[in-house]
């Protein structure tokens, strides 16, 4: 970046999605845990189990602190939030990772609240969360992911070329290697 400018400083921006709704994204802080618990509890029944495999509206104390302490160098959360009409501000979609015990791997998990899917929300938080990881030395992301969870699972086969998925047990497992994610997003 430059004049020493982190990645990390740089991901305070404001997108326009493809419906011409804007969101912000930001590093995600302990400050952000009230919007992602009320996030949670938007989602509808279907994005709750494709993200945590059951249906699932809370999280608690433990991994809301967990998810929101990213000071130190193993996890990293990104957040994309916006002006509702009442001029609140709601969460929409995060995106994180935790280092694994490999180096140079994380673990990648992405959820964007149902009335932002399909805008382009969840590609750009996984080029961004991308640039980050590798700008902290992770190569590669992995993750689980439902055998039915198309959305995400055609988001890693269009904008994540190289990725390995395959099925593993009743779920399917994705490895994405980071340098060619930042370049076909870019």
């Amino acid at each position: 970046m430059p004049d020493g400018t982190s990645l990390e400083n740089a991901l305070r921006e404001r997108l326009i999605l493809a419906n011409g709704r804007m969101v912000t994204l930001q590093p995600i802080t302990p400050a952000s845990k009230p919007l992602i618990a009320a996030a949670l509890a938007r989602l509808s029944p279907e994005s709750s189990r494709r993200r945590f495999f059951t249906p699932r509206f809370r999280l608690s104390e433990r991994e809301l602190t967990e998810l929101t302490d990213t000071g130190g160098p193993r996890r990293y959360a990104l957040g994309a939030c916006r002006r509702a009409d009442d001029g609140s501000v709601e969460g929409v979609g995060i995106a994180h990772y935790v280092r694994t015990e490999t180096p140079g791997e994380a673990e990648l998990a992405i959820t964007v609240a149902d009335e932002f899917q399909g805008l382009g929300l969840g590609r750009v938080l996984l080029a961004r969360l991308g640039a980050t990881a590798l700008e902290r030395g992770i190569a590669r992301l992995r993750g689980i992911v439902m055998p039915d969870n198309d959305p995400v699972l055609a988001l890693f086969r269009k904008y994540a070329p190289g990725t390995r998925i395959w099925h593993q047990g009743d779920h399917v497992a994705v490895e994405i290697p980071l340098d060619r994610v930042l370049r076909a997003v870019a």
